[in-house]
């Protein structure tokens, strides 16, 4: 956990140097000639949002984190509020879950920077039921993310993690070494109109993920490359006021352990 919160601090310091100092490349596309200075303090400017979603079933890479082994699968609604700050293109993001049948919490805390097409996150996830000091590491896995988006509807994404107790293969020539278990995604979105929005991913693991990449009975780990997540959303976003009210219709399988779940998620930002 020192090492988490160590990493955190760096990268902190880094994001605050780069953003009291912003770099020539950084404001290149406002410094340009005929740019305003209206253009120049808008994008460097402290803003936030909030919001809650409530979910069915609490889905993450195509596993139900309510899923604990045998062939029940749960009904579990979710509430998922979060708090964002940010300045300019940097944010840090307080996102939580809290399941109501199975009793799974999560508490995920990112600092991320998105500029145009690219977002780039590092995040720390605290998960379990809280049944654990905060700062034993046992719970916390730390992650970091890019995301391009490609004519404003094809996003690629990569997650990898750096830290985690259970990140470790147990088999091979490489056992007792960091898995740093990755996963990567490719979803494109096809407006239509202002009706709806359908959105097809598919979302896999590359090689062995023994943080999250598990079989069906939960126990035994997924080897080598597993895909874990086809999926397909409808979605609208409403507007009110100044809030937005974000609903969706997923329906998402997974072939590692072959399940399929429909879930519905509707909530509200601001």
């Amino acid at each position: 956990m020192k090492r988490i919160l160590l990493t955190i601090t760096a990268l902190i310091a880094v994001i605050s140097a780069s953003a009291a100092q912003p770099t020539s490349a950084a404001l290149s596309p406002i410094s340009a000639p005929n740019a305003s200075d209206d253009a120049s303090e808008s994008i460097w400017e402290f803003w936030w949002g909030a919001g809650c979603n409530v979910a069915t079933n609490y889905m993450w890479r195509g596993y139900d984190q309510s899923y604990r082994g045998g062939d029940a699968l749960m009904f579990d609604p979710s509430l998922q509020p979060s708090v964002t700050v940010g300045y300019g293109p940097f944010y840090v993001d307080v996102w939580t879950n809290a399941s109501l049948i199975s009793n799974y919490k999560e508490l995920d805390l990112t600092l991320g920077f998105e500029y145009e097409n690219l977002s780039v996150t590092l995040y720390d996830v605290y998960c379990g039921n809280f049944d654990t000091p905060f700062f034993d590491d046992k719970n916390h896995s730390l992650t970091a993310t890019v995301d391009y988006l490609f004519f404003d509807r094809l996003n690629l994404h990569w997650a990898t993690t750096f830290l985690h107790s259970a990140d470790f293969l147990t088999e091979g020539p490489r056992a007792g070494k960091r898995a740093f278990a990755s996963y990567f995604e490719v979803a494109y979105t096809q407006p239509f109109e202002d009706v709806l929005d359908l959105t097809v991913r598919a979302g896999a693991s590359p090689w062995t993920a023994p943080f999250w990449c598990y079989e069906r009975d939960m126990e035994s780990v997924a080897k080598g490359f597993n895909v874990t997540n086809l999926s397909l959303t409808l979605s609208r976003e409403f507007e009110y006021g100044g809030i937005t009210l974000p609903v969706e219709l997923s329906y998402i399988y997974n072939p590692t352990t072959r399940y399929s779940y429909a879930v519905l998620k509707a909530g509200f930002n601001f």
